[in-house]
């Protein structure tokens, strides 16, 4: 039914698989759909090339196997999708990819999610819990097979997959406190952002503003920064400039004014990708 048949159309294709060739009489009662109604389906079975018909007396009906089936959906939704991408593109719609949009259900971030982690071509910045970087698990480790910088920050257990900077903290007692977030940053071009919620359907923020994904890829160095100076681990391979020498400078103007700061003796400048944010 999701494919666009009706009820009707998708119990009378079943019934007839389980059991053909069938006359209308006997298909209505297997199927259970009305007789009034199965005269008609039977038609629309048959013009969408579904159904055949044979010669006999009483006519009788056979189905078309599953796999032509499918490769029959499969051709006409595939010119269906090509004449509806050729009539959009005539359209020459413009839309405001720097505004904030909105996504609406879990389900729907995760394919999102999904979607832009293929995409990635240099980074892939992500602060998440354990069950949402399972679900997109294997997307990353596709993106760090082609060369992603993937970095991942938890308060969860999460599986290594790229640079992984994590407190390994049980999720079922987060989840006592805290609501699933996800923050993902996507080559410094593209964020998502909000609550995952498997319960009700939240609406998470998406966009290409640079101006909020670089806050937002901030956030998560932000954290990873904190997390390496509580855990006393070297994290300067994630906190890393965008434009060379700013963290140098940054350092020495905060040492400066800081002194007696043991935190601000920490030097993340060795670092010159340009590929992943500023802290």
């Amino acid at each position: 039914m999701e494919l666009g048949f009706t009820s009707y159309e998708a119990r009378a294709y079943v019934a007839l698989l389980q059991q053909n060739p069938a006359t209308r009489y006997e298909l209505s009662k297997r199927s259970g759909v009305p007789r009034s109604a199965i005269y008609d389906i039977i038609q629309r079975l048959e013009r969408q090339g579904l159904v055949n018909a044979l010669a006999t007396k009483p006519e009788k009906y056979v189905p078309l196997p599953p796999d032509r089936m499918l490769e029959l959906l499969e051709r006409r939704y595939k010119e269906r999708i090509e004449e509806l991408k050729k009539s959009l593109t005539e359209l020459r719609s413009e839309f405001e990819l720097e505004q904030l949009w909105n996504i609406t259900g879990y389900q729907n971030l995760i394919i999102k999610a999904k979607e832009m982690i293929n995409k990635a071509r240099s980074s892939i910045y992500l602060s998440a819990w354990k069950r949402e970087v399972l679900k997109l698990q294997a997307e990353l480790e596709e993106a760090v097979d082609r060369g992603v910088k993937v970095v991942i920050f938890s308060f969860t257990e999460v599986p290594q997959i790229g640079q992984v900077f994590s407190y390994e903290l049980n999720e079922k007692e987060l989840e006592k406190v805290w609501d699933h977030k996800i923050i993902l940053v996507r080559d410094m071009e593209e964020l998502l952002m909000g609550e995952a919620n498997q319960s009700y359907p939240r609406k998470v923020a998406w966009t290409h503003n640079k101006a909020i994904v670089g806050i937002a890829a901030n956030h998560i160095v932000l954290d990873i920064t904190l997390y390496g100076l509580r855990a006393g681990v070297d994290v300067s391979d994630a906190v890393i400039e965008a434009h060379p020498g700013e963290l140098e400078l940054l350092g020495r103007l905060l040492r400066e004014k800081f002194p007696d700061n043991p935190w601000l003796s920490l030097d993340f400048s060795k670092n010159n990708n340009s590929s992943a944010p500023s802290q």
